[in-house]
């Protein structure tokens, strides 16, 4: 993991703007490490309920492969379901 040494002028209290406005001076290593930190933070830990849920689907999928749905098809209805932007 790389070390970042933070300026002094960084605070805790850096509002959303100004953190953004902060991002392109990172260097290449700093953003790579502030994209790992982010997807970290965003991983979801699934319960065992759920996790035994998605293998008896993907385990069904297995068996029968043609019950899926193709992605395209998926993407498709989650944009008719999206409001208009």
């Amino acid at each position: 993991m790389i070390e970042i040494a933070y300026p002094p002028y960084y605070s805790a209290s850096m509002s959303l703007a100004e953190i953004l406005d902060e991002i392109p001076k990172l260097s290449f290593a700093e953003r790579q490490e502030l994209v790992r930190r982010a997807i970290a933070v965003d991983e979801v830990k699934l319960t065992a309920e759920e996790e035994s849920i998605l293998d008896a689907r993907m385990e069904d999928f297995r068996r029968n492969p043609d019950t899926g749905v193709p992605l395209h098809e998926v993407r498709e209805q989650v944009r008719k379901r999206l409001p208009r932007q």
